[in-house]
């Protein structure tokens, strides 16, 4: 929701299809600039967080386009989602956002990161919002929930690979760890 939404509807097809990833930075820098939005985020059932945010993420995996990692500990077997705020006011600190997430050392300023469950966002004002790098009608609110179970994944045993970094078996294993906790839970 906001910022990242914002990048991908301008962005042009055609110079996606010529250049890739890269066109994105383009359709980003037209926003850079942008007022945040006042968002109230409720996270599971606590109270909710009041932030001037430019983009709010809730994701299970945390590579972005062009391989850049985002969110560290997200895994899309984990039972959890994870939240990002991203909190950049000037370009300055988008610079130093960008910087930090190229060589990914330590934390990433002005990006808070939660963990939830359940997630319920709400902006001040109708923001662009996507799903899966797809727009979605822009509006004022995005809830997202974990539904243990909903979804099994088969793929190719990989031999090494970043994204998938267990073999099937070990994946296989922690699955079945999952699935006793959350009966547990």
């Amino acid at each position: 929701m906001g910022f990242d939404a914002q990048m991908l509807r301008d962005t042009s097809e055609t110079t996606k299809a010529r250049i890739g990833w890269p066109a994105y930075v383009m359709g980003a820098a037209k926003h850079l600039r942008d007022r945040p939005m006042r968002v109230s985020i409720r996270i599971d059932d606590r109270p909710p967080l009041r932030r001037r945010a430019r983009s709010v993420l809730v994701a299970n995996v945390g590579r972005l386009q062009g391989g850049v990692r985002l969110l560290t500990d997200a895994e899309p077997d984990d039972g959890w989602l994870d939240v990002a705020v991203l909190t950049p006011r000037t370009l300055g600190h988008w610079l130093a956002m960008g910087w930090a997430l190229v060589r990914r050392r330590g934390s990433v300023p002005r990006m808070e990161v939660f963990r939830a469950r359940r997630v319920q966002i709400t902006s001040n004002r109708a923001q662009p919002r996507e799903l899966d790098g797809d727009l979605i009608e822009p509006g004022r609110s995005l809830a997202a929930e974990i539904k243990p179970q909903s979804l099994w994944l088969c793929v190719p045993r990989p031999e090494r690979h970043p994204d998938l970094t267990m073999d099937a078996e070990a994946a296989a294993e922690r699955g079945e760890r999952l699935i006793e906790e959350a009966r547990r839970e």
